[in-house]
């Protein structure tokens, strides 16, 4: 639970000294993080990137404030990247999404947000994710501003020509570096949960059957992945829309009878298979492209079916307390305040105690307790509190967003064939490694 705590007065230039020792500190870690992730720093030369990694969608993947992105679809506070609070708490999980672990598979910087541009040239990769963003430009925009696919793509273009070109003058070179470059889409569950399931602010279920909706989404999704290869990609995974009927927000929505609402997840199903097909399509027409899928549609049902396979428990609510306003995101925990006399009692006594926490928080390197879940729960079944202690041991973080456990085996999945790999006709791995 969240906690501000009251301290005792201290003077001003103590204050001075503690705020000087903090900022340098940031700064410090700062430029560890995004300059020297790699093997090696570099002091007179800037090393340029072999490849990087661009990412597209919406919450799912969505690692950081954007601008001018007033929208209900809000992560920023606790508990937000729990895991790693310093760096994390724009995601919506309690740590790292899929694509912040595939780069770090890689050795890769984990993406930077598209504001950060300008704040880190030496990145590895940008991240274009929206919150509530869609397909279409319309999903979404009843809870405020958002960045739609099309605009992703136009912010990509953007980074191109203000970034990229600049630091590689040789159009060949910059050629090489984005064919050698992943591109990670993982956009259309917002068409579904934010529009085509919200018939009281759009009119896409009245206006579409099931089928022609997937098909609308498919040919503009097509159309938008027919840019960034124009704009040089030639390398991308695209992921499946996962099984929406299982998702608590979908439930609570819907409440249906059995586990899951069936109904979303027949509407999910038929965009996977139109997907499919789209790929192939461009696959043949697109000379030079390389297209994987992540497939996670089976998957996440599984986990939710066959938690204990996995090693996870709870699949009907989500780690956190969520809010009332329809959103399904977590509640903010509640402020409490301690005296001195608490405070002091319990400090740690380990001098090296900060630093470790420091560095736990900052590098997302924190280790959650063993799986229990023993919290105490509502008279059907809800969870209580502001969030669980045992977040390794649930599927939802919170009631449309996975944990970093199930991001975990999503990754793990697509990089290990051997182990029931997800990602086809690739893993990763060779998708990287395709010339």
């Amino acid at each position: 639970m969240l906690q501000l705590i009251k301290t005792p007065a201290v003077s001003i230039s103590s204050q001075i000294k503690m705020a000087r020792t903090f900022f340098l500190l940031v700064n410090v870690l700062l430029c560890v993080h995004h300059i020297c992730l790699s093997k090696t720093c570099r002091a007179e030369e800037e090393e340029k990137p072999s490849r990087y990694l661009f990412v597209f969608g919406d919450s799912t993947v969505d690692s950081g404030p954007k601008k001018d992105h007033e929208t209900g679809m809000r992560a920023g506070h606790s508990p937000y990247g729990i895991e790693c609070q310093w760096y994390g708490k724009f995601r919506f999980t309690n740590g790292w999404t899929v694509p912040d672990m595939i780069a770090l598979k890689l050795n890769l910087t984990v993406p930077v947000s598209s504001v950060e541009v300008k704040l880190f040239p030496r990145y590895n990769g940008v991240n274009y994710a929206s919150a509530s963003a869609g397909i279409l430009p319309e999903t979404g925009t009843a809870l405020g501003t958002n960045y739609c696919m099309e605009k992703q793509v136009g912010f990509f273009k953007e980074t191109l020509e203000k970034f990229l070109r600049p630091k590689f003058p040789s159009p060949e070179e910059l050629s090489k570096r984005l064919s050698d470059s992943i591109f990670v889409i993982n956009i259309g569950s917002s068409d579904y949960i934010f529009n085509y399931l919200q018939p009281s602010d759009y009119n896409s279920s009245r206006q579409y059957s099931g089928d022609a909706f997937a098909e609308l989404l498919i040919t503009k999704l097509g159309n938008h992945l027919e840019d960034l290869y124009n704009l040089g990609a030639r390398k991308m995974l695209i992921f499946e829309i996962g099984p929406l009927g299982c998702l608590p927000y979908i439930i609570n929505k819907f409440n249906p009878r059995e586990r899951c609402f069936e109904d979303a997840n027949k509407l999910a199903s038929i965009f996977n298979e139109k997907l499919e097909t789209k790929l192939k399509e461009l696959s043949g027409k697109l000379n030079g492209s390389t297209f994987a899928t992540a497939k996670t549609f089976h998957l996440i049902k599984d986990i939710v079916e066959n938690p204990f396979d996995y090693g996870l428990q709870e699949t009907r609510w989500p780690c956190c307390a969520t809010q009332e306003n329809g959103t399904g995101l977590c509640k903010e925990p509640k402020i409490h305040y301690m005296s001195p006399e608490t405070i002091a009692k319990l400090r740690p006594t380990d001098p090296s105690y900060y630093e470790k926490q420091f560095r736990r928080d900052y590098f997302c390197t924190r280790s959650p307790p063993p799986p229990k879940v023993t919290r105490p729960r509502t008279s059907i079944g809800k969870p209580e509190g502001d969030v669980c202690e045992d977040r390794e041991a649930f599927v939802f973080w919170d009631e449309l967003h996975l944990t970093a456990a199930v991001n975990r085996i999503i990754m793990d999945k697509c990089f290990h064939p051997a182990s029931g790999g997800i990602c086809s006709p690739y893993d990763i791995y060779q998708l990287a490694n395709q010339r």
